[in-house]
């Protein structure tokens, strides 16, 4: 009966130690799946981004291509290009008119 009850406790101990590793694992491998699902939820937000901006670009595209066809307008030389630069620091001061009569 001894042998019996020994033979038993350490069957149960085995079996104990089987569902705390099962556990242990299941929840490992839930942890690594909701990180899994982070990076997809990143992923898919990053692929809406892209086409965002995929469909922008091809909307100046299609206009320049418009323009170009049933306008018959051209991209200027690039020689002939003035780029005026504002100067933002300093604020706007009203003109007076000093020809006007008040």
């Amino acid at each position: 009966m001894t042998r019996l009850n020994t033979l038993l406790l350490f069957v149960l101990i085995g079996c104990a130690l089987s569902v705390v590793t099962s556990q242990h694992r299941a929840r490992k491998f839930h942890i690594e799946l909701q990180a899994v699902q982070e990076s997809e939820r990143k992923l898919d937000s990053e692929w809406r981004e892209l086409q965002i901006e995929a469909q922008t670009q091809g909307a100046g595209k299609r206009i320049e291509q418009k323009a170009a066809s049933e306008l018959g307008m051209v991209m200027p030389d690039p020689k002939k290009t003035v780029i005026v630069v504002l100067d933002s620091a300093a604020p706007a001061k009203p003109e007076r008119n000093t020809d006007a009569k008040n």
